[in-house]
């Protein structure tokens, strides 16, 4: 991810009201802003269901794989790991392997993963479709071994425990698919386009040509959430209306303090669904150490990072989903 990328053209013109004061709070349920404390009751169930220590043991796991580069050993191994994490909950993961032609480094092959969670009904085939999202591949770097344990490998875990939890569920009225994405990070030193989001910016187009891109009514991107100081940037790309559903129930049950961040243009994958036209939000904390002097260097370790955060921001989504659920049903 980058912030501030001078090559994207998206009018911001929801943001501006937001920051006027004028807060878009249809998916807000009613939640107040509260920053007071509240009991476990006011998370929900499914949000309590949500366990910080499956989510940290994940995060271990990861990094102690070592450096995951698209294309590298290291990925592959990582992807052998969410299938077998996601098999032992019963669900079924798709692979979805490409060739990145021409990057900088030449043709790279690379590997998403998804599993879908299909709505209940007769009319499950055209329930909308929301997709969650995490990088899990980290940037290559000569000269020392990144391990990315919040910069791919926090939300990685975290987007494992909740194909836990909403496993568990059911079917709900709206489908969901949690997807694994490999190649968000630039092959070259510096962000430049196109030599980014290879992952995301190929699933959009598998979406497309499978005709399933018309269901695809929002996209939810987890990214840096292990912070230690967890606080998630209020993203300009986003869409205001997408991060109130996730931030008003964290303000009502007492977990401002996790939202609310800094507002910032922040080019990521959800870039590559908003120029499909999904409406799509960003929880990413892109602040990470003194002045973000963690964020691509060999200081993002577990010491770094925090299961508390991981549970954080695990419950917050949880909370948040059944919001953009009603909003995209119109109830």
């Amino acid at each position: 991810m980058r912030p501030n990328p001078a090559s994207l053209s998206r009018t911001f013109a929801a943001f501006a009201c937001l920051a006027a004061g004028g807060a878009l709070l249809a998916c807000a349920d009613g939640a107040g802003q509260s920053g007071g404390s509240r009991s476990d009751a006011a998370l929900g169930a499914e949000a309590q269901l949500f366990d910080e220590a499956k989510a940290w043991a994940h995060l271990e796991a990861l990094v102690a794989i070592g450096p995951r580069p698209a294309g590298s050993g290291g990925a592959v191994k990582t992807v052998e790991y969410l299938e077998t994490q996601l098999k032992s909950y019963g669900l079924t993961p798709v692979r979805e392997s490409f060739i990145a032609r021409a990057t900088p480094a030449g043709d790279v092959p690379m590997c998403n993963l998804y599993v879908d969670l299909p709505a209940a009904g007769e009319s499950a085939n055209k329930a909308p479709l929301i997709v969650i999202g995490s990088h899990f591949d980290t940037k290559r770097f000569e000269g020392f071994a990144f391990v990315g344990a919040n910069d791919g490998g926090s939300s990685t875990a975290v987007l494992l425990e909740l194909a836990r939890v909403l496993s568990l569920g059911g079917p709900r009225k709206a489908a969901y698919r949690l997807l694994f994405i490999d190649g968000e990070e630039a092959i070259r030193t510096h962000w430049e386009d196109p030599d980014n989001r290879y992952g995301s910016r190929h699933h959009v187009e598998q979406l497309k040509s499978s005709g399933l891109l018309t269901r695809v009514k929002a996209f939810v991107l987890l990214d840096l959430v292990g912070d230690k100081d967890l606080r998630i940037n209020r993203d300009r790309y986003s869409d205001v209306w997408l991060y109130e559903c996730f931030a008003a129930p964290a303000r009502a049950a007492g977990m401002s303090r996790f939202v609310d961040g800094r507002a910032e243009l922040i080019a990521d994958d959800h870039v590559s669904f908003l120029e499909a036209g999904v409406p799509s939000v960003d929880l990413i904390d892109f602040d990470y150490g003194p002045g973000n002097s963690w964020w691509h260097t060999p200081q993002d370790t577990l010491d770094k990072c925090s299961p508390k955060s991981l549970g954080a921001i695990g419950r917050i989504t949880l909370m948040g989903l059944p919001n953009v659920e009603r909003r995209l049903l119109g109830k």
